[in-house]
């Protein structure tokens, strides 16, 4: 199953708290950011507040109520 549909709904209901940006990993940025954020597979998700990394998620797109959690803070 593709996470793209998954993603796409939380990029629509989140739009205006959180940015989805999405990285292809064959490219040269998308390996750069790879080595930084510590991922060689997709889907995997960062979530990134005030520069800091809260949390990595390999496999299904994080829930609504993790987001949620996390904007809260």
């Amino acid at each position: 199953m593709s996470a793209r549909p998954v993603v796409d709904r939380l990029q629509i209901q989140y739009a205006n708290r959180v940015r989805v940006v999405r990285v292809d990993v064959t490219t040269v940025v998308g390996r750069e950011l790879g080595a930084r954020y510590a991922f060689q597979f997709t889907p995997f998700f960062v979530g990134i507040a005030r520069g800091q990394v809260m949390w990595r998620q390999r496999g299904r797109p994080p829930s609504t109520e993790l987001l949620d959690q996390l904007i809260a803070n």
